[in-house]
């Protein structure tokens, strides 16, 4: 059985479940590294990376067709890479 989300909705159960905490604690899946906890996945030509920091409540969700999973997931991290330096920048 495939399963199939928007957009929208993964970003909607992202900060659910990452940023505001309503929607209980992540399932195993979900990997931590550091203050990130992420997931990711790839069906067909389609992937998805989603995740967040734990310390900023900086989140990102990247779905791309086309293009290999680990550039997705390479996307995903250094947007939130970026985020985290930014942050950084602004509480100086």
């Amino acid at each position: 059985m495939s399963r199939w989300t928007t957009p929208r909705a993964l970003a909607t159960l992202v900060t659910g479940l990452l940023v505001d905490h309503t929607l209980g604690e992540p399932a195993a899946a979900w990997q931590t590294a550091d203050r990130l906890r992420w997931h990711n996945g790839a069906t067909r030509d389609a992937s998805v990376f989603a995740g967040a920091f734990d310390d900023t409540g900086d989140w990102v969700v990247v779905h791309r067709l086309g293009g290999s999973p680990e550039e997705t997931d390479g996307l995903g991290v250094d947007l939130l890479a970026r985020a985290r330096r930014a942050q950084g920048r602004a509480q100086e």
